[in-house]
This record gives C-alpha cells, sequence and structure tokens, in this order.
C-alpha cells in the first residue's frame, strides 16, 4: 500500500519542487531569431519563406496560399507569415 500524504502537503511539495526545477541554472538560454533583411521589401504583405529567402508574396493570406499552390513542389515546405513594420518591440511565442 502506498503512502499517501494530505492534499495540503502534496501541493506545497508540488510548488517547492516546480519552483526548484523553474529556477534550474543550467537552462539554456535561446537567442532572438533576427528578421531576415530581404523581408524589408515585402512590409505589410504575406510572404512564404523557403530555405531563408521569399519565394512568394501575397497582400493577403488566402492569394499567398494560392501562389505557393500553383509553384507546385518548388515551393513545398514554405513557411507563411505577415510581415509587419519594423520595430524593436519583443515578441513571445507560446506553443
Amino acid at each position: 500500500m502506498a503512502l499517501r500524504l494530505p492534499e495540503s502537503v502534496s501541493r506545497i511539495w508540488h510548488r517547492l519542487t516546480y519552483r526548484q526545477v523553474m529556477a534550474a541554472d543550467d537552462v539554456s538560454r535561446v537567442e532572438p531569431v533576427r528578421r531576415l533583411a530581404e523581408l524589408d521589401r515585402w512590409v505589410g504583405l504575406w510572404v512564404a519563406v523557403k530555405d531563408e529567402r521569399v519565394v512568394a508574396a501575397a497582400p493577403t493570406s488566402r492569394d499567398l496560399v494560392r501562389k505557393v499552390i500553383e509553384m507546385g513542389p518548388s515551393a513545398r515546405g514554405a513557411v507563411a507569415q505577415f510581415v509587419p513594420e519594423p520595430s524593436e518591440a519583443i515578441v513571445i511565442g507560446m506553443g
């Protein structure tokens, strides 16, 4: 039979261990991903990027999808993104 701790003790134990894990010194630092210089030409548009170059651009994401589909296998694996105005704001992506 396993030892069962009272719920309040169990919560305290989980909080303490969580804080220790999250405060560990060996957490690697993630360098920010720099914006491609080429994207400055495409401000305000949706672009498809593959191998660090823009392969298609369009004013809407739907139009971009159509262009990428028309390109066929040469555009396979491209990543779609909107190109905002350049800024020093920090964006954190989760998920």
